[in-house]
């Protein structure tokens, strides 16, 4: 009797479960197998909605290792400890919801995901940003020094692997790395981890697959473009989440819903690049959960069409909450005082491209504005000179940085007021315009030719920085991004190296530009990190910094400007990012990527810029770019050149529009000489050189310039001997551009030639080469035109001795007379540096006296030499010897031996 009592108490005793959310994942269930570990009395019990593939994997590999229970098999009133890994929401545990309401339960919870409205609190709580729960679990593991069976090790591997990607997700941290690691040497197979986290689809998964695609919407709301697949299937399948992971890649989507109703209930998976959609916050609305990138819900008492329509609601109020008036509006505003003349505000309205101008009182108070059509109808009347607030709009609400997007709807479309003003404090901190309001509302445009500014298309470049950056930068630019967060200022890669992260080039410099205190941000900088070199331009409001590792970026604040007269260099101002992007060259180089830690790797794409390098196009970003500044137009070939894009058709009639009208007679000419170099430096030149022929602005550069058949078969020698200078001296490349300068230029007298290097403002030693070198290399290549077999060695150091690569490797890329290249090659490989053995002092001590005798004898040992007359230094002296007769026939200097001999004379 006393023993049935004593089994019926140990019956009673408390139970300890391990559980995770309905439909888990393989981190799920690697997460509950490492949590038996930790864990050894406890059960785990699935809460339902186990995947088919998971079971199968889980029955057959740790069948003899761990017996999974049903919850209909537990006694819930029993359960005394709950362990909960992969979530911490009630809603998402099934039926083991009811364990809650035990008393004195206690509560251990393992979770990588955000905090979320509604979690489980827990006396354990292990909660972490990290790739995956699996991770976590590790860590605790290896710190209590567990050792794990193989098959463990792998189950637990393949849930850190398919959560995190493989490691290629956004979410992967350091630590997910340690931990595969430490399982790898716990026995992991990879082998088997590759099996289950790259499957096959099958048959029904196919199937499945092309009606979710088939189906696929893509559809707007306030300005976020996303797609919403849905299909209804009676049979069961599989992975709905591989599906939309495979539907991502094949159609390059940003955002992904995908519905599918199956099993009396919709099973929802979302997917999202962008920092600023948060999956799991909207898979929430439907009892749901993830990550921010990647959620999941399964949808009961719910039709397909219904779980439809929720989504449509939940998305333009959900995603709408982004669109405040702070990141709308255009700052900081363009104003004008009210008793300024109208021939001001037409003066202001043109120069920055506007429509609408407000009005200030001067407490610099909003009290109006003024539209382009009323002032040029005032103007129209004569009236110059009135002031504005004689003709201003007073009526006008405005609103704060906080104003919600239906708030400025209601404003803009319903009150039909083409200008809203935001205000802070009484005064204007930015504006937001009839223009901007549509633009998010239509959320893309038509191309119509080129690009209007418009809420930026949405894309996340994080695992192509990873991809293309080095990772010590990219370390770095996550460290600034961290500093960026802590003092509030929105950092962002801007330019160049975005345009070559998407086109998949390596990207080693950068430009970065930001909103905030330049000085103040620079200066935390370098608190924080070890930097080589930091120069400051307080003026301009830039700075470069050097990293340890060698890393060079430029730091700007954001800016917009504008331009005098034509040809002028441009007037800086502080601006929004939008009015920044708006002032870059090409649309392809005015794309912007967030470097906040918040949103890290978002792109900024006002102007289309993402499409035209997919499209392949040159663009500028406003009809009047070529005459602002001019040096664009051979920016233009250049870029065309070398990403093998095609200018497109609007930009080239703007271009030839603005040499047909002569507005390029204004080039900065330093500025084109630093265009010219950068398009000589090409490693092919030449297709960029044809396209500034076609064009017609060679002649900026000189008048006399012109494109012969001829030229195209010399750039293809200049080619040649450029490749060899890169094989044989590739420190001297940098010298290549002025070869194919000499070789555009071939032809041009003397006279022409020193105008160019006068009108270019080129360096004393390039004009050297352009005005003095090359008419010698004329000389020479007319001399040598006819082969001398054999071009002694002494005839060739005296026809290159004296001038410098540049010069010599023209005169090889053009000659006729191999024997000639040859000995160019000789020359720079060898000759030049052949040198007596006998020094100025020895010769002295032979009786030659000191003065232009030494040198003489010395040049004519080394022509001897050269020849291969002699071959060690006595036969040098024996040369002196048999020759010092015509030494000392040569004039001596008096008094100099003493200070000549205690030197070598070369």
């Amino acid at each position: 009797m006393a023993s049935k009592a004593k089994k019926n108490k140990e019956l009673k005793k408390p139970l300890t479960v391990i559980t995770t959310h309905f439909n888990p994942d393989y981190d799920a269930v690697g997460s509950m197998v490492a949590a038996r570990r930790l864990y050894p009395e406890a059960l785990l019990v699935f809460p339902g909605g186990s995947e088919k593939n998971l079971r199968h994997f889980f029955i057959q590999s740790l069948i003899h290792l761990i017996v999974p229970a049903r919850v209909k098999e537990v006694d819930l009133s029993q359960v005394g400890r709950l362990v909960v890994v992969d979530t911490r929401q009630p809603g998402r545990i099934g039926e083991l919801k009811e364990v809650l309401n035990n008393p004195d339960l206690d509560i251990h919870l393992y979770d990588h995901h955000p905090d979320a409205p509604g979690d489980m609190k827990g006396s354990v709580e292990v909660v972490a940003p990290v790739g995956a729960t699996v991770t976590l679990l590790t860590e605790l593991i290896d710190d209590c020094n567990i050792k794990l069976l193989p098959e463990e090790a792998t189950m637990m591997a393949v849930g850190l692997y398919e959560d995190t990607g493989s490691f290629t997700f956004n979410s992967t941290t350091p630590r997910d790395y340690q931990a595969a690691a430490f399982l790898l040497n716990q026995g992991a197979d990879l082998g088997v981890v590759s099996q289950l986290t790259v499957r096959e689809l099958t048959t029904e998964q196919l199937a499945l697959l092309n009606t979710l695609i088939a189906s696929a919407e893509t559809r707007q709301a306030r300005g976020f473009n996303f797609v919403i697949a849905t299909a209804q299937t009676e049979h069961y399948v599989d992975d709905i989440a591989v599906l939309a992971h495979k539907m991502m890649e094949i159609m390059g989507l940003s955002i992904l819903f995908v519905l599918v109703a199956m099993d009396n209930k919709v099973q929802m998976v979302i997917r999202s690049r962008l920092g600023t959609v948060d999956a799991a916050a909207i898979a929430r609305e439907f009892g749901g959960g993830g990550h921010p990138s990647a959620a999941a819900a399964s949808i009961r008492d719910m039709s397909l069409n219904e779980a439809r329509k929720k989504l449509d609601e939940i998305l333009f109020e959900t995603l709408g909450q982004f669109y405040r008036a702070r990141s709308l509006m255009v700052y900081p505003p363009i104003t004008i005082g009210e008793w300024q003349p109208l021939n001001q505000a037409r003066e202001i309205l043109i120069k920055f491209s506007i429509n609408v101008l407000l009005v200030v009182d001067r407490r610099d108070k909003v009290v109006g504005f003024i539209s382009e059509h009323n002032v040029s109808k005032a103007l129209h009347h004569g009236l110059l000179d009135y002031p504005i607030s004689a003709f201003m709009n007073t009526e006008f609400m405005s609103v704060t940085p906080e104003a919600s997007f239906t708030e400025i709807t209601e404003i803009i479309v319903d009150r039909k007021q083409r200008v809203l003003p935001v205000v802070e404090d009484d005064r204007p901190v930015g504006v937001i315009t009839r223009t901007d309001l549509l633009q998010v509302l239509a959320g893309d445009i038509q191309d119509t030719g080129r690009p209007q500014s418009r809420e930026p298309s949405r894309r996340n470049l994080a695992a192509l920085m990873r991809e293309k950056m080095p990772a010590g930068l990219l370390n770095f630019l996550d460290q600034m991004g961290h500093l960026a967060d802590r003092v509030g200022v929105n950092l962002y890669a801007v330019g160049g190296c975005v345009r070559d992260v998407i086109m998949r080039v390596p990207c080693h410099d950068i430009d970065v530009t930001m909103d905030g205190d330049i000085n103040e941000f620079i200066s935390l900088v370098t608190h924080n990190h070890k930097l080589t070199r930091v120069v400051r331009h307080p003026r301009f409001k830039t700075a470069t910094i050097e990293t340890a590792e060698g890393f060079i970026i430029d730091i700007s604040t954001t800016r917009r400007e504008y331009y005098e007269h034509p040809g002028a260099l441009p007037v800086v101002q502080d601006g929004s990012l939008r009015m920044d992007l708006y002032r870059r060259d090409f649309t392809i180089n005015s794309l912007a990527v967030s470097l906040n830690n918040k949103n890290f790797g978002e792109l900024m794409d006002y102007y289309r810029g993402y499409q035209d390098i997919k499209d392949g196009y040159i663009r500028v970003l406003h009809n009047l770019s070529f005459v602002e500044d001019p040096t664009r137009a051979f920016r233009a070939v250049r870029f065309e050149a070398r990403l093998g894009f095609k200018i497109s058709k609007m930009t080239a009639n703007l271009l030839e529009g603005a040499v047909r009208n002569n507005f390029l007679t204004s080039i900065d000419r330093r500025r084109l000489l630093h265009e010219l170099k950068l398009i000589l430096s090409e490693d092919d030149p030449a297709p960029a050189i044809k396209r500034l022929d076609e064009f017609g602005l060679l002649p900026y550069v000189h008048p006399k310039i012109v494109l012969r058949p001829y030229h195209t078969e010399l750039f293809t020698k200049v080619r040649r001997v450029r490749d060899w200078l890169g094989l044989t001296f590739p420190e001297k490349l940098s010298l290549a551009w002025m070869i194919y300068l000499m070789a555009l230029t071939d032809r041009l007298r003397p006279q022409d030639l020193s105008e160019l290097a006068e009108s270019l403002t080129m360096k004393k030693k390039e004009t050297q080469m352009l005005t003095v070198e090359r008419p010698m290399a004329d000389d020479i290549l007319a001399r040598f035109k006819k082969p001398l077999k054999p071009l002694a060695p002494s005839l060739a150091y005296q026809a290159f001795s004296g001038l410098s690569w540049v010069t010599i490797l023209f005169i090889m890329a053009k000659t006729e007379n191999e024997e000639l290249s040859q000995a160019g090659v000789a020359y720079l490989t060898t000759y030049r540096n052949v040198r007596p053995e006998i020094n100025g002092r020895e010769l002295m001590d032979l009786g030659i006296p000191y003065g232009p005798s030494v040198r003489k004898a010395l040049d004519d040992l080394q022509l001897v030499k050269l020849d291969g007359l002699l071959s060690n230094k006595q036969d040098e002296i024996n040369y002196i010897r048999a020759h010092l007769s015509e030494y000392l026939s040569m004039r001596p200097i008096k008094g100099k031996r003493t200070e000549a001999a205690s030197g070598t004379l070369e």
